[in-house]
């Protein structure tokens, strides 16, 4: 059983930013509503509920070689899971939204929802910080642009200021000789939480030797990081088995893992041992197959 609140259903975005500039704390938003109705259905209690979710001006994709892709917030996991351009351009934000819960929960739950939330687990989070993706926000004052990395300040803090609304997903376009991957690793295949994430963009324009490359951890700190030691030992290095596996070892070492029900620091800090390396070899041989991403 719910508690009672106030359901808002504003007509347009203005109408919500106006709503939601005058209400403030006292108001959560819901999009997709698969964390929202979770955490009522487990006791947590709001007064008022500003429902978004038929906003038309925050749904969307589009896509240029130019300038890359706009998502707009409102857009489903489902949508992009099915759009044939997502996967073979974009293949690690693919992986990451095709495997968020359930069928069921993607074709509810929004991309914005989930960065939003900002749980370090979110599987669209690593991708995204890979891919080198920036956030449109807005509010009664105006836009603003936020680098993905800024955007999250601690687990379920963001740099979002009250009464402002993410908007859009900005991914730039990739380079001719990239290739990108996310892993996840869960106890179980289905509707599981990442007990530990990784993602990558590579340029390989040789298929032997990095040229430049993001790694993103996810559920290996309290946020969101990008693995930035491990980057520079990579950077112009030939990407060799015992290159790939320092790596891994790098990755491992600046990582800030903790303990939880879940799983330990040092089960999280073996792990990256070996997931770093596999992604990143999952992405050179899309590079190597002639795939995009």
């Amino acid at each position: 059983m719910l508690n009672k609140f106030k359901l808002l259903v504003p007509a347009d975005l203005n109408e919500a930013l106006a709503e939601y500039a005058e209400l403030g704390g006292k108001c959560k938003i819901l999009a997709g509503g698969t964390d929202v109705f979770v955490e009522m259905h487990g006791g947590k209690t709001y007064d008022c509920l500003l429902d978004i979710k038929n906003l038309e001006e925050l749904k969307g994709v589009d896509y240029t070689p130019e300038n890359g892709l706009v998502i707009g917030a409102l857009t489903t996991h489902r949508t992009l899971e099915r759009m044939p351009l997502i996967k073979k351009i974009y293949p690690a934000l693919y992986d990451g939204v095709s495997q968020v819960g359930s069928v069921q929960t993607r074709t509810r739950g929004t991309i914005g929802g989930n960065i939003c939330n900002a749980v370090p687990s979110g599987d669209t989070l690593g991708p995204l910080l890979a891919l080198n993706a920036r956030l449109v926000v807005q509010g009664l004052s105006g836009m603003r642009e936020i680098p993905f990395e800024d955007f999250f300040i601690g687990p379920k803090k963001t740099a979002l200021c009250e009464g402002e609304l993410l908007v859009r997903i900005l991914v730039p376009p990739p380079n001719e000789e990239s290739g990108s991957a996310y892993t996840k690793f869960t106890r179980r295949k289905a509707m599981d939480l990442a007990l530990l994430g990784a993602a990558v963009s590579l340029t390989c324009g040789d298929g032997k030797t990095c040229g430049d490359i993001r790694i993103s951890l996810s559920t290996a700190a309290p946020t969101v990081i990008r693995a930035r030691e491990t980057e520079r030992f990579l950077n112009g290095r030939k990407l060799t088995k015992e290159a790939l596996k320092e790596a891994g070892n790098i990755a491992s070492a600046e990582a800030k893992p903790r303990s939880s029900w879940r799983s330990s620091e040092a089960y999280r800090r073996e792990l990256l041992k070996v997931l770093v390396p596999q992604t990143i070899e999952k992405a050179l041989e899309r590079i190597q197959r002639g795939v995009e991403a």
